[in-house]
């Protein structure tokens, strides 16, 4: 973006070939250097987080790479939502035009650096901080797993980032929550496929899994391995059939007996787990939304060994957030019995079509 010219006309004391300009812009401009750059930049960036306690986190450039690292953020964090702009209005409202004169701010506005991708931002910044550290670390873990579940899913585990998920679910098994009995959650199905498959939508055995030959992959069951997934509000259970508009049933179900919970959605800062779960959680190794109608999902490849790790520990159900829904949670039951009536019971049934999902950002 750097468009070398002559010297800066302020002063004479800089050589042309460290003098910059911005680049395809329509002046007046004052030709600046890069340390003069620098030092805006350190300077901007103490006034953000002076404002926000956070930094930019990514700009137009590069808003593609953090989502599709971080899913869950751009959908459902309200803060990184509500605080993006334009970087020149984030410059004009900071103190920065009264420390540097109205030319100089006119010019150094256009070389503000995104923190993330390091390019001059020539339009929007997204201020957010993550509550974990390592960010750039955690985010070529992220790469490296999802490359290794799509080529060699059964490999994961000699990934150190596996490892440590698999370490602390087990760790923290003695000390976890759970799904009290008692718990009202909520299922959807379709009328027409209740309809089509003969069942009676007032009996508990419609809200049940599939049968086995019709299961595939799952964010957290393999195929042919039923799992029993809720939702914490009739309005998440109509999101998550993903059949907008169309008819369909939803029931209340009230779990049976307690379970032991893996939460993916309350983690607790404090928590020794938090570094290795919090980026978990939001990131596309379990919070990517489903894409493609195939049998095989790659974005469900880590979800699904983090459930294999969670069956093996002994957990009973995981609540994670929807994709669906920016405020719902879902909860999985891993394994539930044959007999459905032995987990859950039928508390009611009532009408409502399907609900879309809100666009993601």
């Amino acid at each position: 973006m750097l468009n070398r010219v002559g010297l800066r006309w302020i002063t004479d004391d800089t050589a042309e070939h460290e003098s910059f300009r911005p680049e395809h812009a329509i002046g007046p401009y004052l030709t600046v250097t890069e340390a003069e750059i620098e030092s805006f930049n350190d300077a901007f960036s103490d006034e953000v987080d002076s404002d926000f306690a956070s930094s930019i986190c990514c700009c137009d450039a590069c808003f593609d790479d953090f989502r599709d690292h971080w899913p869950d953020v751009p959908f459902r964090r309200m803060e990184f939502q509500t605080q993006s702009m334009s970087v020149f209005y984030a410059v004009d409202n900071t103190r920065l035009p009264g420390v540097w004169s109205p030319a100089e701010i006119s010019t150094l506005r256009h070389f503000v650096r995104c923190e993330r991708c390091g390019e001059y931002v020539a339009g929007y910044i997204w201020i957010y901080e993550h509550t974990f550290s390592d960010v750039a670390a955690i985010e070529s873990q992220i790469d490296e797993l999802l490359t290794i579940g799509n080529e060699t899913p059964f490999l994961l585990l000699e990934h150190e980032f596996a490892r440590r998920v698999l370490a602390h679910i087990r760790s923290a098994f003695e000390k976890a929550g759970t799904l009290a009995a008692g718990t009202s959650l909520f299922r959807a199905r379709t009328a027409a496929s209740i309809s089509s498959s003969g069942q009676d939508v007032g009996d508990l055995q419609a809200y049940a899994p599939p049968p086995t030959r019709l299961v595939g992959e799952g964010r957290f069951n393999h195929a042919g391995t039923p799992m029993l997934y809720l939702a914490s509000s009739p309005e998440v259970a109509g999101a998550e059939i993903g059949a907008p508009g169309e008819p369909c049933l939803i029931a209340e179900l009230v779990t049976s007996r307690p379970l032991v919970l893996l939460d993916l959605v309350d983690i607790d800062e404090d928590d020794p787990g938090h570094e290795v779960m919090a980026p978990l959680a939001s990131s596309a190794l379990l919070a990517a939304p489903r894409s493609g109608e195939g049998w095989l999902k790659k974005q469900y490849v880590f979800s699904r060994f983090v459930a294999d790790c969670a069956r093996a520990a002994g957990y009973g159900a995981i609540r994670y957030a929807s994709t669906k829904n920016i405020e719902g949670t879902n909860v999985v039951i891993l394994v539930p019995p044959l007999r459905i009536e032995e987990i859950v019971s039928l508390a009611g049934v009532k009408q409502s079509v399907g609900l879309a999902a809100p666009d993601r950002h």
